[in-house]
């Protein structure tokens, strides 16, 4: 069963409710997710408005720009080494585009996840270096690739690193870092790095990155400021950084220029997934954009989704587009195949009992390992580790929990692997084959999570009666969005509600209309989209097999009392707005109860 943990403060929230001018439940979110004063409320609220801190505050900003500069000035051949997500996908696309209008001699290289797998690679920059390229501008890689950035050094190839990803230590204990002999390094994981926000997704980087290069060399950055905004808005929810500070701001930004865009491939990306004419939202973009764009490095090659947005012709930006959804669809099949298998043999070999759950399968496809790895840890609430492939060398997929630092979990191992990087909550790593079982074993030995760890939590921010959630207060929270990482939708709880009736909808019927009854005698609907299994079991448990199908019926009222977590957002339908209270956990009702 989740933990349920309501946010508390010690600041006077009706003072900071009454200054910043907000309805009591917004000013009460906020006071409870740390803004506390006029100005961090402002600035949240306002985020779309404020200032960029200068781009030359990250570390090494000024040389990644001068030689950049150099390169244009001595029309050096430039070479963008990208990665095969959205978000490396998008870094490419942005700097492709910064620098050819600054008549830069550039192209890209992406590497084909399959074959070579992630970042720089010897055999592509000796291929790069036959080309002629002088300059390596690696985007979304390259904070581990040590030796890679010397090869590239020794055939005499200059290597500027824009990266988030995070850097290696030398030693944690005196956060002494490892970083490659690269001319310039812009990441703000970087140990010596001030700049004040440190969430930036790579396309991030890079937009910030062109920013700088335009206003050190005097040209418009407005205009192309328009052209890469959107992309890099996409990148940012994609890969789920935290939508807060600068990336409220970007996002916020962003959004709405998305619709507006003139890029031939975005406006056939959103005509072929049916969203043309929607208010996009981060939803549209994380679930439905965004892994049309991800599919092409899953499936194929992402060269197809860096020309998708690179192209001028119409036509093959629709050719382009209809292509991603197709494939996105085998994607999908895979994904749930995966799952289905992945959580058969966890079952079998009764890994859910091992605290970081390590899956190796050869039949599993590694490009889309992770998003198995993240089916796992939603399921089993723990570290998921995949590893995919029959080959020597295998590539596998991290996803974690917000207890373990699955990053520092693999900088422990380091010596059971042949290469890892990533973030806390998501990583990636190559092995040799013989050596995942002896990994498995070493980074469960060194895991210290207990079992209280393996429960979900739910942080709720307010808790009002379902009756109160009103329409008018869903309109209230919408200039809370966007939503995301670091600013989740905020989560409303409430106690003691009986079960009047549950309808089924859907052709499957697995969506749930849930109608309650407060204690005061108000009767709200509600929607569920992923709970039926879970309340039918319990019901059935509890009350026995017929009871569920009286509760069906509409029979059985006032005699199913539970607690409930639920979202509130506008809702709407031809046209016409309401309310949509949807259920995201329930409890049986308990006497003592945060709530």
């Amino acid at each position: 069963m989740a933990k349920w943990l309501l946010r508390q403060t010690t600041s006077d929230i009706a003072n900071i409710t009454r200054q910043a001018g907000l309805p009591p439940v917004l000013g009460r979110i906020l006071a409870v997710r740390g803004y506390r004063s006029s100005d961090e409320i402002h600035a949240f609220l306002k985020a779309e408005s404020l200032d960029f801190v200068d781009p030359f505050a990250f570390t090494d900003m000024d040389k990644a720009v001068f030689c950049t500069q150099k390169a244009l000035k001595e029309n050096q051949n430039i070479a963008i080494f990208g990665d095969y997500d959205a978000d490396g996908i998008m870094s490419t696309v942005i700097l492709f585009l910064a620098l050819k209008e600054l008549g830069a001699q550039v192209t890209y290289y992406i590497p084909n996840r399959e074959g070579e797998g992630y970042g720089l690679n010897k055999e592509a920059l000796s291929q790069l270096k036959n080309q002629g390229v002088d300059l390596i501008i690696a985007c979304d890689n390259g904070i581990s690739a040590f030796e890679e950035v010397e090869f590239a050094t020794s055939l005499g190839m200059d290597t500027i690193i824009l990266d988030h990803h995070a850097v290696k230590m030398e030693d944690e204990t005196k956060m002494i870092q490892r970083l490659p002999k690269a001319i310039a390094i812009v990441d703000p994981k970087r140990t010596d790095c001030n700049y004040p926000f440190p969430y930036y997704c790579a396309a991030g980087i890079c937009y910030r990155f062109s920013q700088a290069l335009y206003t050190s060399l005097k040209r418009d950055w407005h205009k192309m400021e328009e052209i890469c905004l959107p992309l890099a808005a996409i990148a940012t929810i994609c890969d789920l950084v935290e939508l807060t500070g600068e990336n409220r701001k970007l996002v916020k930004n962003g959004l709405p220029q998305i619709t507006k865009s003139k890029n031939p491939g975005l406006e056939a990306l959103i005509e072929a997934t049916g969203l043309r004419g929607k208010e996009l939202d981060t939803y549209h973009i994380g679930f439905i954009l965004g892994p049309c764009i991800n599919a092409s490095g899953r499936l194929e090659t992402a060269d197809i989704a860096v020309k998708l947005f690179l192209t001028s012709d119409v036509q093959t930006a629709q050719n382009i587009a209809a292509d991603l959804v197709a494939l996105n669809t085998r994607r999908r099949k895979m994904t749930e195949d995966g799952a289905a298998l992945a959580f058969q043999l966890i079952e079998e070999q009764e890994l859910n009992r091992d605290k970081i759950i390590v899956l190796h399968c050869k039949d599993f496809m590694e490009s889309v390992a992770g998003i198995i790895a993240g089916k796992v840890k939603e399921k089993y609430h723990r570290p998921a580790i995949i590893i995919g492939g029959n080959k020597g060398v295998l590539h596998g997929s991290c996803r974690s929990i917000e207890a373990y630092n699955i990053f520092a979990g693999l900088n422990a191992c380091e010596e059971y692997l042949l290469s890892f990087g990533g973030h806390p909550m998501a990583a990636g790593l190559s092995i040799n084959r013989d050596m995942v079982t002896s990994f498995a074993q070493r980074i469960n030995e060194l895991c210290e999570l207990v079992a209280d760890d393996f429960q979900a939590t739910f942080r709720i921010d307010c808790p009002i009666p379902p009756s109160q959630a009103t329409l008018s207060l869903a309109r209230e929270l919408t200039a809370f969005a966007p939503y995301g990482i670091g600013n989740p939708l905020p989560l409303f709880a409430y106690k003691n509600l009986s079960i009047e009736k549950i309808t089924l909808l859907g052709k499957d019927e697995r969506v749930m209309r849930w109608l309650v009854k407060e204690e005061a005698g108000h009767i709200v609907e509600l929607v569920d989209f992923c709970g039926k299994e879970t309340l039918k079991a319990y019901i059935s448990e509890t009350f026995g097999d017929d009871f569920w199908r009286d509760l069906l019926a509409g029979k059985r009222q006032n005699t199913v009392k539970v607690d409930i977590i639920y979202t509130l957002q506008v809702n709407t339908y031809n046209g016409t707005d309401s309310a949509r209270l949807q259920v995201v956990d329930f409890r049986p009702c308990r006497k003592l109860s945060i709530l």
